[in-house]
């Protein structure tokens, strides 16, 4: 009986303590935790970056840490892709390789094991669609590992966030060269300064300035600019080459200046294109206007006016005749102010050998306007020019009718003049 009691005492107090035992050893297999701490683009998360529609091979970095108390085996980290979303796969036979983008998918990566307390950054190489809307996108982000307890591997599912910001777009300052334009510039250089003022990138930027009369491009493509990438805060410029018509009122042109990235075409803003007023002559007078071939130092009078409401000073005139004409072709005439009026005098040759006919010269106009800015215009002017015929061959033609006058008489009287014998 004793004998019994004794061992009932032992077997109990053995089975305490393997069942204390069994506690203890449970106590110390601990259980991994895998959690997401952040998430962002780029590479540093001190200084983290942006992603824009129609950006290429961003990186994503999505942060794990081990909260539990034992190690993560085996850890893998898979990213489901979506819309606008993608990523490149590359895949090579014996002859070639080749790399297709994939949008409706996953991208697994291992992060080994993990300890409790540690971290792991999973790297994620993205294209994003250039229709992309900006926002926050929700990414089903999975993790699988083992632990010492877990036989079979487990899963963690996350949404992540993850945002797509567009730029912005605005005109920041124009400036054009020279810095005043007046009607019949050419070559004028107009530079567009753009500010991004967006939390995200603007790429494969092109921009376009629309030109309507009395505005032309200097020469092809020359109102368009490929701009490229403007990051976030990012100024950048674009310069056009634009001519202006002859017959321009002067005033405050609004141009609209366009973006494309891509297909997407919208309005960045307007230009405020401003035309200077010049000095705006016109021909009063010019006399005389009919020569004849050979003529030599025929006095010309050509009388200007301003007719604009800004002085011309400086002026010089210069007839620009051609070939057939010459002599003392220019004249300075100084400052003609508002309304008033100043004749030229030239001095002009005819060669003799001119063809007669009806022939176009130009006055040529040349001035300084506005402190310093050289102008000039050109004036059409209708001249005639006839043959012109010696006193020998006049005196010549004039005996001619003499005598056909006096043979006419004398015929009508019946008078015949006797042949000589």
């Amino acid at each position: 009986m004793k004998f019994k009691k004794v061992f009932s005492l032992v077997l109990t107090i053995v089975l305490a303590f393997l069942i204390l035992n069994v506690s203890m050893v449970k106590a110390q297999v601990g259980t991994p935790k895998l959690v997401v701490s952040s998430v962002y683009w780029g590479v540093n998360p001190a200084m983290p970056s942006t992603a824009s529609p129609g950006d290429k091979g961003v990186t994503l970095s999505v942060v794990i840490v081990n909260a539990g108390d034992d190690f993560a085996r085996d850890v893998k980290g898979t990213l489901m892709i979506q819309h606008p979303f993608s990523y490149e796969y590359r895949f090579s036979s014996e002859n070639s390789s080749s790399a297709e983008f994939v949008t409706n998918g996953s991208i697994t990566k291992p992060a080994g094991d993990i300890a409790a307390g540690r971290s792991f950054t999973f790297q994620y190489t993205l294209n994003i669609a250039q229709n992309a809307s900006e926002g926050i996108y929700k990414l089903l982000f999975k993790l699988t590992y083992r632990s010492a307890r877990l036989l079979s591997e487990a899963t963690d599912t996350f949404y992540i966030d993850v945002p797509i910001w567009k730029g912005e777009l605005h005109i920041q300052s124009v400036i054009t060269n020279p810095a005043k334009v007046y009607p019949g510039d050419t070559q004028v250089t107009l530079t567009v300064f753009i500010v991004n003022s967006g939390l995200g990138s603007v790429n494969n930027l092109k921009v376009f300035l629309e030109l309507n009369e009395p505005f032309k491009q200097s020469s092809t493509s020359s109102n368009e600019a490929f701009i490229g990438t403007i990051k976030p805060t990012q100024a950048t410029q674009a310069r056009f080459l634009i001519d202006i018509d002859e017959k321009a009122k002067p005033g405050n042109y609004p141009l609209n200046l366009y973006g494309f990235e891509g297909s997407n075409k919208y309005l960045i803003g307007l230009v405020s294109f401003i035309i200077a007023e010049k000095a705006n002559f016109i021909i009063v007078e010019a006399k005389p206007t009919s020569f004849q071939a050979g003529d030599l130092g025929i006095p010309v009078k050509i009388t200007l006016k301003n007719n604009g409401s800004v002085k011309g000073e400086s002026v010089r005139v210069k007839l620009l005749a051609g070939n057939y004409f010459s002599g003392t072709l220019t004249d300075f005439l100084g400052t003609i102010n508002p309304g008033e009026s100043k004749t030229a005098l030239f001095l002009v040759d005819v060669d003799g050998k001119t063809p007669p006919n009806s022939y176009t010269v130009d006055l040529r106009i040349e001035w300084i306007q506005d402190e310093g800015y050289n102008l000039n215009d050109t004036l059409p002017i209708t001249i005639n020019v006839t043959w012109q015929y010696s006193t020998v061959i006049i005196a010549a033609i004039l005996a001619v009718i003499v005598v056909a006058i006096f043979l006419f008489i004398l015929k009508r009287k019946g008078i015949h003049l006797k042949k000589p014998i």
